[in-house]
């Protein structure tokens, strides 16, 4: 290899690596809300096969999803209690 060579190689090595520093906070997030969207949507049809007897459901979709793992718990009550008000 040819030392212009080796220092393109050092130069795109650095890029990746600055790229994956700033990309890393973000990513983190999105997959915290992806993981709390999961958790969310499984206690959400637990808690519609436990409470659906009483008429209290909320529908699982995407927009309910990104509340409770944006939200988690809080999201998640403000859900079935909003659905007990309509």
């Amino acid at each position: 290899m040819i030392a212009s060579d080796i220092i393109m190689l050092m130069i795109a090595a650095c890029v990746v690596l600055v790229i994956i520093t700033l990309f890393a906070d973000p990513l983190k997030t999105l997959i915290r809300v992806a993981i709390g969207s999961v958790v969310g949507v499984v206690g959400m049809v637990a808690a519609n096969t436990l409470l659906a007897p009483f008429g209290v459901f909320v529908g699982v979709n995407l927009i309910t999803a990104l509340i409770v793992g944006v939200l988690g718990i809080p999201g998640f009550i403000m859900l079935y209690i909003t659905s007990l008000m309509l």
